[in-house]
């Protein structure tokens, strides 16, 4: 199983109702701190798949999926939205270290 699974409009729901920890990624393919940045989000779910399988993971492409876009109020590219049992908990906008996306997770999952 990939360490970020692709959500839309017909399969978020497994993610939006997933109890537990889950960290989901807002981006577009013509934004270019999105797939430069691309990597360091699929690092981190590779170490939390290892460190702490419980942590979900996903993605979603805004071009793809503009309701869930405007159902988030996702306007600035990249934005990361941390669920805990389906409720937002955290908004990370705009491109992010892996050691400053491990702090935060970390700090949302104690």
């Amino acid at each position: 199983m990939p360490a970020v699974i692709e959500y839309h409009e017909d399969n978020y729901s497994a993610f939006e109702w997933f109890e537990g920890l889950a960290v989901i990624r807002f981006y577009a393919g013509w934004c270019a701190p999105c797939v430069q940045n691309s990597p360091v989000f699929e690092q981190l779910a590779e170490h939390y798949a290892q460190a702490n399988p419980e942590i979900k993971f996903g993605k979603v492409n805004i071009d793809q999926s503009p309701i869930l876009t405007l159902r988030y109020n996702v306007y600035g590219l990249p934005s990361t939205l941390i669920f805990r049992n389906g409720a937002i908990i955290k908004r990370i906008a705009g491109v992010k270290s892996l050691a400053e996306m491990k702090s935060i997770v970390d700090s949302m999952d104690a």
